[in-house]
């Protein structure tokens, strides 16, 4: 069971008990979702990304006090819970202590200050307390878990669950559509997709995010084959990725584990990631780019070229990441379960 909150509900909380709790606030809502699905869970997410939301500290301050609601009369005997912001673990910890139950906290790279997060970076002392305190801390890598073991607490890799992400193979468009995920953020080289469009006019890119988060000299220099999509929902980003021949999905930051490259293997589609150790890892499938204009052009260039053959791997490449899964479900079901 899954709810999505976009604003503080005024119906009556629920007096009956879920054993895992999965909450969120203000982060796409795929993932908690996902996760809690495959434990047996229940997702809630508040103010996701999209539409009109409130400011920042209001939206946390209503989050607080949907956290604190949702613990106290749900009595979950699991909490998991998303940082950053790391003042939703400190909510979910307080109310957790107060009704036995157990705290996992899912600390993505910005929670540890990486991708731009300046705010986690100076709260990095809230976060070490609470790593030190809960039960588990899902992180994307082995830089991270280091991290989290020398703060005195039990890190556990965790990335993206299935769901429903298979799509069918679908005949290639004469031009390659590429389907650029992201959201214009700091640790995204948004100027080298603006580049690399200039470089590979026979390639079509379709830019996700809110275009008004893009610096307005690369929106004024898009070419004819650039096209801002905005914000998707979970309907229309399935829509585009089944329609897409490429997904690309690139971050400056050297431990990120994207979302969208998950998705995209998971739905069988060729992908273009950054050139990082873990991305080279986890993705040995996908085209490898370096952070500028010319390295993101190559590897659509080579792409386009050797098309076929790449699209072939992609159902082995599902696998693997169906069994990489397997195996983190099972770590993770440990920890709910109080095994770990």
């Amino acid at each position: 069971m899954t709810r999505v909150l976009d604003a503080p509900s005024t119906e009556p909380s629920s007096t009956r008990r879920t054993k895992v709790a999965f909450v969120a606030w203000g982060a796409v809502p795929g993932r908690s979702k996902e996760i809690a699905a495959e434990v047996g869970g229940e997702a809630v997410c508040f103010f996701p990304p999209g539409g009109r939301r409130p400011p920042v500290l209001v939206r946390w301050a209503l989050s607080a006090i949907r956290t604190a609601a949702l613990v106290l009369t749900r009595r979950p005997e699991v909490v998991i819970v998303t940082n950053p912001p790391v003042f939703a673990p400190l909510v979910a910890y307080a109310c957790a202590r107060v009704v036995g139950a157990r705290v996992i906290m899912d600390s993505h790279p910005g929670g540890f200050g990486a991708q731009g997060d300046r705010v986690a970076a100076r709260l990095q002392f809230l976060h070490r307390w609470l790593a030190a305190r809960v039960d588990a801390v899902l992180v994307t890598e082995e830089h991270w878990s280091g991290v989290v073991r020398g703060w005195g607490g039990t890190p556990l890799v965790v990335h993206e669950a299935p769901a429903h992400w298979v799509c069918s193979p679908g005949a290639r468009h004469g031009r390659l559509r590429a389907l650029v995920v992201g959201r214009f953020g700091p640790d995204e080289p948004v100027e080298a997709v603006f580049a690399a469009a200039a470089m590979a006019p026979s390639c079509d890119f379709l830019l996700t995010g809110d275009p008004a988060r893009c610096p307005e000299r690369l929106r004024r220099s898009a070419g004819p084959n650039v096209e801002f999509v905005g914000y998707l929902d979970a309907d229309a980003y399935r829509a585009a990725l089944r329609n897409a021949d490429v997904v690309v999905t690139l971050t400056t930051e050297p431990t990120s584990v994207m979302r969208a490259a998950y998705e995209a293997v998971y739905a069988g589609r060729p992908l273009v990631v950054s050139d990082w150790p873990v991305a080279r890892r986890l993705f040995a499938h996908a085209r490898l780019a370096i952070n500028d204009g010319p390295g993101v052009a190559r590897a659509l260039l080579d792409l386009e070229r050797d098309y076929e053959a790449t699209a072939a791997g992609a159902a082995h490449a599902r696998r693997r990441q169906l069994e990489r899964w397997a195996t983190q479900r099972a770590a993770l079901i440990e920890a709910i379960e109080g095994r770990g």
